[in-house]
Parts: C-alpha cells; structure tokens; sequence
C-alpha cells in the first residue's frame, strides 16, 4: 500500500444497533493484586464500542483539523438520513454524528449508544455512509475515504443488487472495513451459531472479496490490533533547495547549480506531552512544580469542573504554566579564622540547609547577557550581535571513501535529495553526478542550509542508484570540534617504570582468557537465532517490528483511562506481545551463554566487591591539652614489640627528628653537617632568610634513633616534661616531621618523594602527600625562604604526574592551589606570580602532552595558557 497522505481523511463507522446486540458476553480482566481472576459482563454493542472508541481516539490524539470522522447508525427506531430525505426508502438508518473533527463531544455521544428494538439492514447503512461521504467530499479526489462497518451478522436482510455496492465502493477507492462479533478467523472458529449467522457471514465474505480496498475480521482481532503498535508511513512534503559543487561566488564560472529537493525518509517518534492540572480551592492560586525549579500559576481561561462526592460540589481544575524567575546567588561571606573553626562542626547537611534559606537576588531577563563557555572563559555575546549570514542551499565540501566512514558519526533523521521532477537538465546533472559517486565508491560531504541565515549543518551524502531513479540519502553528521577522541590504555601492550615490556602481570590478558571471552561472545549471537519460513536460521532482531514501550504504552494507557469509568473495576490490559517481543532474548541463547560465562568467569577469576557503606561525613575535633603526661611507646602505635620488629631505616624526615639535640633522644656523639650558610648560627634554629638555595644537604647518614623508649610525635598529645624543658622556637623544615598518614615529609620533601618513588607501588600517594606538603611549605614560608623548593616540588610533582599518567592529580592540585594563592586572607599571594613567571611547564597538563605519555587530559592547551595567566 503507498504512503498515504498526513490527514485528509473522511472515516465513516456504521453500526448495526439491532436488538442481538444487547446480548451479554463475559471480558477477561487481567488478574488482581492477589493474582486473582477476574472478569466482568457487557453487551455485544459496548464490546464492538470500544473498537469505534480507539479509532476515534486515534483522530483527536494527532490533532490534525482534516481527520475527520461520522457515524451511521442502522437499526434505530427512527429513519433520519440524507438519502431518506431526497428519494425515501432506507428506512431505520440514521446519521448521527455528522463528518467533522472529533472532539471529546464526539467520544460521549458514541459511548451514549444503545442497542435498539428494531433490526437493521447493513446494506442500507453502507449505501447512507457512501452518499454521505460522496456529499460531503464533492470533487476532493486527493482525499483518503474509509468506511467501517460493524455488525453481529444475526439480523435477516436484502442482499439484492449488493454487488452494485461493490460496484460503487471500487469507483470511489473507498477502503472498506467489516467487523463482525464472533465471526470466524484463520485462528478459531465460533460454534453454536444460527443458520441466519453463518448465512450473513459468508454473504460478508463474498462482499469483502469483490471490494478492492476490503478486509474483514473479527471483532476479537480488531481489538487486539488496536493493541498494536501502529507505525504509520505517510508521504512526507518535499522542499526545493539548490544543490552546489564549487564555489558561485568566488569562481562563478566553475562552479555548477543544480535545482532538486529534499524530503524526510525517517522521522523521530515523539513520546504523548503530557499537561500539569492543579486542583482550585479559590484560594490558592499559585502552585509549585514537582521539581520546585520555578513558580506555577493557573490559567482561569482553562479551568474545567468535575462533580465532587457527597454534597453535589464541583471541583475545578486550571492547566499549570510555568513562570520563570531569574535570581542571582550571593557572594558567600567572608570567614575569619575564628570562623572557620567554629564552622568545622557543621555537618553537611546543615551547611545545605544554609544555602537553601539564603534569598537570592532577583533580575530582570532584560538585564541577563547571554554567555558561551569557552574552556575555562565565559564569553559574553550580546543579542545585537551579528548573526552568521548563510544562503540556504546544499554545497558540496568534499568526498571521503564509503570505506572510511564511521558509522557512529551519523546523527538525526535521514533525508532524501533528489532532483527537481520539473527540470530535465537538473535531473541529468544530479543523476551525473550520483552514479559517479557509485564508480568512485565515495560519498559526498555537504555543507546544508536548509533557509536562509539558519545554522549550517555538516552531512553525508550516500548515492543510490535504483533503475531509473538516482538519488542519495543524506544523514547529519558532527562539526569535527564537537568530536572528542578518547583514549585509552592498551590491554597488552604493558610496560614498566624502565620502558621494559612486561609479559606477565595481573593486568594482562591471558590465551585463555582470550579464548574465554571469544567462546562467550560467539555463544551471544543473535544473528542465527530465529527460524525462518525456509527452515534455516535468521537474525532474532528485526528493527521493523520493534517498538518503543514508552510511546505506544502510555498511548495504549491514555486510550483506555478515556473510555472507561472505573479503573480498578476495568484495569488497563497488559501490553501487546510485539511490544514485549524483544523484551528478553531467546530462551535457548540465554542457556547456552551460561555455561560460557560461568567458565569466563572461572578464568578471569572475578569475584564481588562488597559495596562501599556510605555514611554521613563527620568533622572530629580534637583538644591538643588531652593525655597530656602521658607516655606512649612504639608498640602501642604499631601494636607489636619494638625489639621484635624488623629494624626499618627511617626516611630523611625521621632521621631529622631524631637530631634535635635533646639528651634524651640523642646521643652525644651524633652530629648532623647542615648547610654551610648556617656557619656559627649553631645555636639558633632559623636559617638566614636569604638562603633560599633549596633543601638543606647532610654529609653524613644519621644513625638509626635509640632503642630505649623511642617516642614517635602525634598530633593528638604532647609530652609535658617535653614542652617544659625545652619551649617551642621558630620552627623550621629540619624540625617538621613526617605527619601521620602521610609518606612525605615537610622538612625534605623532596627526597622523601624520590625515595618513594623508587618503591613503585605508592606513585598516587606520594602524588597526593607532596600537593599537601606544597601547600604547606608556602604557607608556612619565613618570608620568600622556600619558594624556590616549593617551586622544585612542583616541577617534579608535575613530571611524576605525567609520566606515571596521574595526570588528575596534578590538574586538581594545581587548580585548589591557585584558587588558595589567590585567596583573601593568604600572605603569600607573590608566590603564585613567580609559578606565572614560569608559565606553561607549571601549568595544567594539556591533552597533547598526556597523549604522549599515552594518558589522558581534558584541558586543551589554550584552558592551560588561560589558566596560568588569570
């Protein structure tokens, strides 16, 4: 059958309401919550009602103004009809709905009908419904005509001069429909018919066969189809456009124009828009979204009313609008230090509450500016800005071999050009130029406007060449800047820290893995997993018969709430089964994947990870006075007898600490050589402040600290005795120790990440451990003292970072460190102009450089020069 035209269509229901169709039948209702059965009890007329129902329902749902519909009723007491009135006879025929375009209206007088006491002629009925139609069309030749009649076939009638009707309905390409209730189909057959029954259904047989455009059913199946999904394949508008090759404006005598036009293949299946009611108390008349983004007003204009409960009051409702408030968030106050340590206590959620209760500053829309993100910039565009002038047309940029396309660039709807019908010579050139294409084997890459000063879009053009008919399918595809390459580490080719290939890790695949993984994905096949008409083995998966649930499932759902007074007594039926058909695959494919993922599994050795238990975020606050006097050993920080332990040699950090100078946890004989710029400062602890020559050296390896109570710092407590004998000074790098739960000192950095480092397997952590110690040293610098070591750290945070591809760590570390440098309330604000004088080789790792080292980054070189330099 063609594509019909979208709307333009005269459907004419002629209903046979004879006294057999008050008859009683019993519906099978899906089962209830407990599971059980249920059914319930209507007429022959109201079954065969929500067949007219649906169809009708189908009209008003796609809004179209020339979808129109009537109603003939035959059977009725009363004789009203426009042949009656013109020539008599058709007695007990009636129109009663007139052609027009359904409305809710339309939905109520169709479920008023009733089943009379007088037997109707169906040949009547369908002569009315043909005159009517004819009448009301005139000389519309263009529009679609369609005729359903429904009956129970029981009533006796006149079948003379029926095939006159035939006759007629074949003149005027009339598609006739006939649905019979309890009439036979190829699955089933009714028994206990009467002889007047089967002797109407084979006359409706014979009709069927005889009308062109027949088809007769049962109203069983007629309702089942109904059910489902309908795609309807209509004859879309084709749009004139020019189709370029060359340039007209630069070499006009080159370039060619060729007049053809465009029109949709495929079109986006768009889910029902749905409307927000509010219920009117006359009080109230603001109401807010579920989402509570903005405010909601109701519209008076739209209110309807539905009978209340008990007392006979109405309850009216009003079409929810959305209203727009445009608000400025504050600034967040300034905190002092005292502040900031209160605010430490505060959970998360009462710092959420805090924002939420902040008002916000409301603007006019007049005063907003729109802003484009450019990397890390917003660019301000004001609406006088002077929009890309573009000529609508189709010009060609290029051409790419058919092999090289990547599929997944095609985007949106497919469209197809073909040349204008009205011109020869167009059609010559484009047909010219489509079967080049196919001997080249390429396909054109197009610049398309489709009007004037509109967006110009990228597509692929794809030539086809069906006997006489040559055109191309054209599909959108991405501008080249909106691609993002990804990539990603190789799953076999693994090296270590030395540039040595590593042939056996627990990162790297396996033969039988491999082989394991192959058998699993044979086993997966869909594409012989259907038996086909022919005895052999087809694909599962037919994308024709597959539908999306979530359109036709709330239309089926919507349809059915319209017809029905009472949803738990008449619940919504389950889905149709093709809209469930690829809901689950084979059952047979299912059980022989199985077994091949069970024996992948075994092989990869995959076992479950427990999730992680989330859990509010606390701040614990301690008191430094607590425990103070008290005395604790290496055994009871690490849980084991010191002189059982293993001896470790302590990092450069501990060694430090272990030189102080203190009786008690040093001996006499244990010197530390410092920086030769200390000279006779021997009994001071600051160095000089224009040392900044980096970290200090030693010549000499300290020894490993006394075995007799041995006292490691923490943060928690602090020895009395200790504290009295000796007041804290001015600290300095040599006294800071190595904090607990890091690896990184603050006193020599950098050779605590170098050791580190040489361990391999904590690369992250050191990462981590040296942003914190960074931002330490910086803060706690005696003037300029140990920029130029904090700047020593961040180069070679930064290498270790990129060629160890944590190349995260370092972009996030740079990015707070900035934010803090340029703080209100940091001292040492001139530091982050010396790391701006050094510029891109301390900036954000760009995606060039992490592509060398086979890693990955975000930031394009011009975010990293944008961000040093702000």
């Amino acid at each position: 059958m063609p594509a019909e035209r979208a709307g333009y269509t005269v459907t004419m229901f002629v209903i046979d309401v004879s006294p057999s169709l008050g008859e009683m039948r019993t519906i099978e209702l899906p089962p209830g919550p407990e599971g059980e059965p249920r059914s319930k009890k209507i007429t022959n007329l109201e079954w065969a009602l929500q067949f007219v129902l649906l169809k009708v329902q189908e009209m008003i749902f796609n809004g179209r103004k020339t979808d129109q519909c009537g109603v003939i009723l035959f059977g009725t007491a009363k004789t009203e009809n426009c042949v009656h009135s013109e020539h008599g006879g058709y007695e007990n025929v009636t129109e009663y709905i007139p052609i027009a375009q359904p409305t809710s209206k339309t939905l109520e007088m169709i479920s008023a009908i009733k089943p009379s006491t007088v037997e109707g002629d169906p040949l009547d009925g369908l002569i009315v419904a043909i005159q009517t139609q004819a009448k009301y069309l005139g000389k519309k030749a263009s529009w679609t005509r369609r005729i359903t009649l429904i009956t129970d076939g029981a009533s006796a009638f006149s079948t003379s001069d029926w095939e006159d009707t035939a006759e007629k309905l074949n003149e005027l390409g009339v598609y006739t429909t006939i649905i019979g209730i309890d009439f036979d189909d190829e699955e089933f057959t009714e028994k206990n018919k009467s002889d007047q029954k089967r002797k109407n259904e084979a006359f409706f047989h014979d009709l069927e066969s005889r009308v062109v455009e027949g088809l007769l059913g049962s109203c069983y199946q007629a309702l089942e189809d109904c059910a489902l999904p309908d795609v309807k394949s209509v004859k879309p508008t084709a749009k004139g456009i020019t189709f370029l090759i060359g340039d007209s404006e630069v070499q006009p005598e080159e370039a060619i124009e060729i007049s053809a036009r465009v029109h949709k293949v495929t079109s986006k299946a768009s889910s029902i828009t749905l409307k927000k009611f509010i219920r009117r108390d006359g009080k109230d008349t603001n109401a807010k979204d579920d989402d509570g983004d903005a405010t909601m007003s109701t519209d008076a204009g739209d209110a309807g009313k539905e009978s209340g409960d008990g007392d006979g009051a109405e309850i009216m409702y009003s079409v929810v609008e959305r209203e727009t408030k445009y608000v400025v968030k504050p600034p967040p106050p300034e905190k002092d230090k005292k502040d900031q340590t209160d605010s430490q206590a505060q959970t998360q959620e009462d710092l959420a509450e805090e924002e939420e209760e902040k008002p916000g500053i409301q603007v006019d829309a007049d005063d907003l500016v729109k802003g484009y993100k450019y990397g890390a910039t917003w660019v301000l565009v004001d609406d006088g800005f002077e929009k890309l002038p573009t000529k609508m047309g189709i010009e060609v940029i290029g051409f790419m071999h058919t092999s090289k396309l990547n599929r997944s660039y095609l985007m949106g709807e497919v469209y197809c050009l073909s040349a204008d019908p009205n011109s020869s010579r167009s059609q010559v050139a484009l047909s010219s130029f489509i079967r080049a294409m196919v001997i080249k084997d390429v396909l054109a890459i197009v610049r398309w406007v489709h009007s004037n000063d509109a967006e110009p879009r990228m597509a692929i053009c794809s030539p086809v060449v069906e006997g006489a008919a040559d055109y191309m399918f054209m599909v959108r595809v991405p501008f080249a800047e909106d691609i993002r390459n990804y990539t990603f580490p190789s799953l076999d080719n693994l090296k270590n820290r030395k540039g040595e290939l590593v042939s056996k890790h627990p990162h790297l695949t396996t033969d039988d893995m491999v082989d394991a993984m192959e058998k699993w994905v044979d086993d997966m096949d869909l594409m012989k997993a259907e038996d086909e008409a022919d005895g052999t083995r087809g694909p599962w998966f037919d994308i024709s018969c597959s539908y999306n649930p979530a359109i036709h499932r709330i239309k089926q759902a919507l349809f059915h709430a319209a017809i029905v007074t009472d949803l738990e007594k008449d619940p919504l039926p389950p889905p149709h089964p093709e809209l469930t058909r690829y809901f689950q695959s084979p059952e047979p494919v299912r059980e022989k994947a199985k077994k091949s993922l069970e024996t992948l599994r075994k092989v990869l050795d995959v076992k479950l990870v427990p999730p992680k238990v989330k859990g509010k975020k606390k701040v614990n606050i301690v008191d430094a006075t607590e425990h103070i006097g008290e005395e604790f050993s290496v055994a009871d920080l690490l849980g084991e007898d010191p002189s059982e332990a293993e001896p470790i040699e302590p990092s450069a950090s501990l060694a430090s600490l272990s030189l102080k100078g203190d009786a008690s946890h040093a001996s006499a004989g244990e010197k530390v050589v410092r920086n030769s710029k200390q000279k006779d400062n021997r009994g001071s602890d600051t160095e000089d402040e224009d040392d900044d020559a980096g970290p200090p050296t030693r010549s000499t390896k300290p020894r490993p600290m006394p075995q007799p109570k041995p006292q490691l710092p923490t943060p928690s407590k602090s020895p009395a005795d200790a504290v009295k004998k000796s007041p804290p000074k001015s600290r300095t790098r040599v006294e800071t120790d190595i904090r607990p739960g890091r690896i990184i000192g603050n006193a020599f950095p950098l050779d605590d990440f170098r050791n580190n480092l040489e361990r391999g397997d904590v690369v992250s952590k050191a990462l981590q451990d040296m942003g914190v110690v960074i931002t330490e040293i910086v803060e706690e610098s005696f003037s300029t003292q140990r920029y130029d070591e904090a700047i020593s750290c961040m180069k070679e945070m930064r290498d270790t970072a990129l060629k160890e591809d944590d190349v995260g760590l370092w972009n996030i570390f740079i990015q707070g460190f900035k934010k803090k440098c340029t703080s209100k309330g940091f001292k040492h604000k001139d530091f982050w102009d010396r790391v701006k004088a050094i510029g891109m080789s301390i900036s954000l790792i760009t995606d060039k450089e992490a592509d060398r080292h086979e890693g990955y980054s975000e930031f394009t070189e011009m975010q990293s020069v944008q961000f040093i330099n702000s």
